[in-house]
């Protein structure tokens, strides 16, 4: 019994995320239907719900693959009082708002419903400091270098965003990269492969190397190829934005059998 309720209760949540993706009127909200992130808007309307990642990801089920920045963290940088925060934390409303302007005619489905008018570069901008090359400047990261090593295979979007800010030798954005090897700025890490495929990599020798299908879930491939995103998450609050809880030994030893 308990199985079947559960069963339904996820359909019902794939039927809700279904209406909005279909119904071409995105945030359009029934009266029923403001639970979903007040917690009594009748009596209390700004008071929304402690978890707004969870309450924006109940319509928006692929919300995490496909958001640009992470949400729910106390920001270090002064924030713009447009730009709202909800107990101190930057969320998914601190950029967007949540119901269209029907007298605002910018506020519409191809705006995203932002906060602001300027989109891109010009709408960071707000917080952060962007460059001459329009990428954000990141004070405290790492740096380090990419080598390509073949343009036979192009590296996933995800990985090309994170080499274009982390690799202080690339100066104008690229529409792509070829397979390569990323060395992190720490010597003591040691330079890993990108774009490669997993099963089939060029170095890999039996039995050094777990097969793709005993990896946990956490590591991603990108179309069975080994990615930034393989090892590390830029919504993780583990540090160096690691995708599991542990040290980095840990981490390599998910992948290789020592």
């Amino acid at each position: 019994m308990r199985n079947k309720v559960i069963i339904l209760c996820l359909c019902l949540c794939c039927a809700v995320a279904l209406v909005y993706a279909v119904s071409g009127k995105p945030h359009e909200f029934q009266k029923s239907e403001c639970g979903l992130c007040h917690i009594d808007v009748e009596k209390s309307p700004g008071n929304i719900s402690a978890d707004i990642t969870r309450s924006c990801g109940k319509c928006h089920a692929t919300l995490e693959q496909i958001q640009s920045h992470p949400s729910d963290i106390y920001p270090s940088l002064v924030i713009p009082d447009d730009l709202p925060l909800h107990e101190g934390r930057l969320t998914c409303l601190t950029c967007h708002y949540t119901h269209p302007d029907k007298n605002r005619q910018r506020f519409i489905e191809k705006d995203f419903f932002l906060r602001r008018i300027d989109r891109g570069p010009a709408f960071c901008s707000a917080c952060h400091v962007i460059d001459e090359n329009k990428h954000i400047v990141f004070d405290k990261v790492h740096v380090g270098t990419y080598v390509e090593t073949s343009r036979k295979t192009r590296i996933d979007s995800e990985s090309l965003a994170c080499i274009e800010c982390h690799d202080s030798h690339i100066t104008t954005p690229r529409s792509s990269l070829g397979a390569g090897v990323w060395k992190h700025g720490a010597e003591e890490l040691l330079p890993h492969p990108i774009g490669i495929t997993y099963e089939k990599s060029h170095n890999r020798k039996k039995g050094d190397f777990r097969h793709s299908s005993m990896l946990r879930k956490e590591l991603k491939l990108y179309q069975g190829n080994i990615g930034c995103g393989t090892c590390h998450n830029m919504y993780s609050k583990e540090k160096y934005m690691l995708v599991i809880r542990n040290d980095r030994s840990a981490l390599c030893l998910e992948c290789h059998i020592k």
